[in-house]
């Protein structure tokens, strides 16, 4: 689920510091991101719902959420219909809250708080 490599490339380059900086920035933004992706797919709205995607995909990179970015890059670039993708957003963002858990473990593990 964790680039971990990445991560610690971040907290080499950036410090500690620096890390959770970085995840508190993803922290208080990704609920708004959600927030306006569902909202997109209430409208129907496919390139605004691309567009979404794609900031959500590099939020996930920026932090080590590779799997959920790999999601989002789908939902981005692939070719799908409503009737699939709504489903896989769903999923996606139930999964998110566990996926942001596992790196909130990962910083605290290495003292990062």
């Amino acid at each position: 689920m964790l680039d971990e490599r990445l991560l610690e490339q971040y907290a080499e380059l950036l410090g500690n510091e620096g890390l959770l900086e970085m995840y508190e920035t993803f922290s208080d933004n990704i609920r708004g991101y959600v927030d306006t992706l569902n909202w997109l797919l209430a409208q129907r709205d496919e390139v605004e719902t691309r567009r979404q995607a794609h900031k959500l995909k590099g939020a996930c990179r920026s932090v080590g959420l590779r799997q959920l970015a790999r999601t989002m890059e789908s939902v981005e670039r692939e070719a799908w219909t409503w009737e699939q993708v709504e489903p896989q957003i769903k999923e996606w963002v139930a999964e998110l809250p566990i996926h942001q858990a596992q790196l909130r473990r990962w910083l605290s593990a290495r003292g990062i708080e």
